[in-house]
């Protein structure tokens, strides 16, 4: 079959791969003027970095991810610590007593801590947070941080995003991150995964579709180009694939800036070099400074001397995270209802299928896609819903 993919990020560039070892005829048309997405790595001054950093944390995925990744891309183990910088203080994060302890507020947390109920409240991402954490620990380290990232009531966000993220689930832990079965970091540059993922491939770079003629199956470039396609796997926003007919749904993003330090300037907690600092209070205007240094483990010049930041400032015109509240989880499914008609589209990806995945999940992703790519075309539209919500998986994969 010739399939047509618009988008050569993670979601696309795998699935690309995979679909070809299956015999089919692959096109993947990319906006940019190099495959990779968020996560193409860039240079600056002899580092190396990405547009946010992106772990291989498999703390949801299952061994496929992690076995094909090793087949594309030549990694190192690492590791992540992560702090919150709150009350003029840096302090362990995720929160929990031993936090609270370190910006003064042990004794309140502690007894709110032994009131905490016996199951979490699910309505939303506050009550699910407070019955988990108690008060205090929520309202220093998560309301406000909330608040500047999404730029909505953290009442109207789903508790889905706390389940997600594993926020409130080492409460009376010391901690610097999250427990992951394998946590990796490429040792060259992601860009290696691009490369082997589309090798032989057909690529068409710096093409950007403004249209897509659902009827007549042709893609419209911005330069007026058109594009035939048989079978069409979008990774783009799933609102735009049907040029916003319902309105527009709602996205998180964030700009970065780099730069370059000393290592003896980074910031530490308990001698450790921290990964990712988190600045919850409403002063700040990032929200967090990311240290590749700490975990790329290159000892090499410049990293033997130095390090690169980037720093993650809120702006919700960059569509990057998909908001998961009530509103616009009804909106994705009228979306999805509405591409489930046709049985030549697929809507695929963080984008497409409006979910928060890592890297490791998306290529999960693309696994159980797979399974229907086949049998897409004769499925009813009911049965295309059905099989996306398979595809799409649940908060913890």
């Amino acid at each position: 079959m010739k399939i047509t993919i618009i988008g050569a990020g993670v979601a696309g560039s795998v699935l690309a791969d995979i679909l070809t070892d299956m015999g089919h005829e692959i096109t993947i048309i990319e906006k940019s003027k190099r495959p990779g997405g968020m996560c193409k790595s860039y240079y600056k001054d002899g580092f190396t970095y990405e547009y946010g950093p992106h772990i291989l944390a498999t703390h949801h995925s299952t061994n496929l991810a992690k076995n094909y990744i090793l087949k594309k891309l030549d990694v190192v183990n690492t590791s992540l610590t992560s702090a919150s910088f709150l009350k003029n203080k840096i302090t362990y994060y995720p929160p929990s007593i031993h936090s609270a302890k370190k910006i003064g507020l042990y004794d309140k947390v502690l007894k709110e801590i032994n009131e905490l109920p016996v199951e979490p409240d699910y309505k939303n991402f506050e009550t699910y947070l407070i019955s988990k954490v108690g008060k205090t620990l929520y309202n220093n380290f998560f309301a406000n941080f909330t608040k500047k990232f999404w730029g909505i009531d953290p009442k109207k966000l789903s508790s889905e995003w706390a389940l997600i993220r594993k926020l409130g689930s080492s409460i009376k832990e010391k901690k610097m991150f999250f427990n992951n079965k394998w946590c990796s970091y490429p040792k060259k540059d992601w860009n290696q995964l691009f490369e082997n993922c589309l090798k032989n491939k057909n690529l068409i770079l710096d093409v950007d579709i403004i249209k897509i003629d659902k009827k007549n199956k042709i893609l419209v470039t911005k330069n007026n180009h058109k594009i035939k396609y048989d079978c069409l796997i979008s990774t783009t926003n799933i609102d735009e694939l049907h040029d916003y007919k319902y309105g527009k749904l709602n996205y998180a993003g964030y700009d970065i800036e780099t730069k370059i330090i000393k290592k003896s300037e980074a910031h530490k907690l308990d001698n450790k070099e921290i990964s990712m600092l988190y600045f919850p209070e409403k002063k700040f205007k990032h929200c967090r400074i990311s240290n590749y240094g700490s975990f790329q483990k290159k000892n090499d010049y410049p990293y033997k001397t130095h390090t690169i930041l980037t720093i993650e400032r809120p702006n919700n015109k960059i569509r990057l995270y998909p908001t998961l509240d009530e509103k616009n989880t009804k909106l994705f499914k009228r979306y999805l209802s509405e591409t489930a008609k046709y049985g030549n589209i697929i809507s695929f990806g963080r984008l497409g299928l409006y979910k928060y995945l890592t890297s490791d999940t998306t290529i999960e992703m693309v696994f159980r896609l797979k399974k229907y790519i086949s049998s897409w075309k004769k499925m009813s539209p009911i049965n295309r819903v059905k099989a996306y919500k398979k595809i799409r998986g649940g908060w913890n994969n």
